[in-house]
């Protein structure tokens, strides 16, 4: 008997363990295939698995480097379990945790892309994920809640290049991902841009994060403001699919064009 005949026993008895909320099991059974038949069996059994256990899985450790899952899944497996993440959330938790809520999203992500050492795979990993419309709106939603210092690495980006940018004011955490991301892939990183902040036009008018004075009316059409991470927060939940995950066809967001900081 060859050893893809037992893939499908192998991806049955990890799902089964994961809907029974035994991830340590289902964890034990990947490490046990990847001893008994190799990484790339494990890589196929993952493939096999929905997106929607896949990530009950791989937030049970919470992106972190003690699962297998997290440093073998595919970037397209990934990509499709992320749109899943926000599954578990309602408007209550929305509301009251979102701080919580974002910093479970940001351990999650940055413990996948920043799993290991190779940069071909962390490309294909930003790749997948931003060529979806959940996985644009998740990276927003970590953005947003540095919306200052992301702006402000935005015009660094565009004066100086991706790869010659990176010196901002802050050290916050989101920082070296915004950077990964714009120098693995710059549509990409347009894309997050136009999603969090949706009123933009190039050359017409500015970013801008909302005001704590709320004066924010009286300059609408002089800037462009971001969504509040709440309001993106939402937007994930709602990009949770239903019954079965199509991953759509990108949005036709406008490109930035050449003179986007004019």
């Amino acid at each position: 008997m060859s050893e893809q005949s037992n893939f499908p026993t192998i991806s049955r008895q990890v799902t089964e363990l994961v809907l029974a909320g035994s991830s340590v099991h289902a964890e034990e059974a990947i490490n046990d295939t990847a001893e008994q038949f190799g990484d790339l069996a494990v890589v196929a059994v993952l493939d096999t698995l929905e997106p929607q256990v896949a990530s009950m899985h791989l937030t049970a450790f919470d992106g972190g480097k003690l699962s297998l899952a997290t440093l073998l899944i595919s970037p397209k497996a990934w990509a499709e379990s992320l749109a899943f993440f926000a599954a578990t959330w309602n408007d209550d938790m929305i509301g009251d945790e979102p701080e919580v809520l974002t910093e479970s999203l940001f351990a999650h992500i940055h413990g996948i892309i920043f799993s290991g050492d190779d940069p071909v795979r962390r490309s294909q990993l930003i790749h997948e994920a931003l060529a979806t419309d959940w996985g644009t709106t998740a990276f927003a939603v970590m953005f947003s809640t540095a919306t200052g210092e992301i702006i402000e690495l935005a015009h660094d980006i565009h004066t100086r290049g991706a790869h010659s940018s990176g010196q901002t004011t802050s050290d916050h955490d989101v920082i070296p991902l915004a950077l990964e991301i714009a120098r693995a892939d710059i549509d990409a990183w347009e894309r997050v841009l136009f999603e969090i902040f949706p009123d933009w036009v190039p050359g017409e008018n500015q970013l801008r994060a909302r005001s704590e004075e709320g004066d924010d009316d009286e300059h609408h059409h002089e800037f462009a403001l971001a969504r509040t991470t709440h309001d993106l927060l939402l937007r994930l939940r709602k990009q949770v699919p239903g019954k079965s995950l199509a991953t759509p066809k990108k949005g036709a967001r406008p490109s930035l064009g050449e003179d986007i900081f004019a």
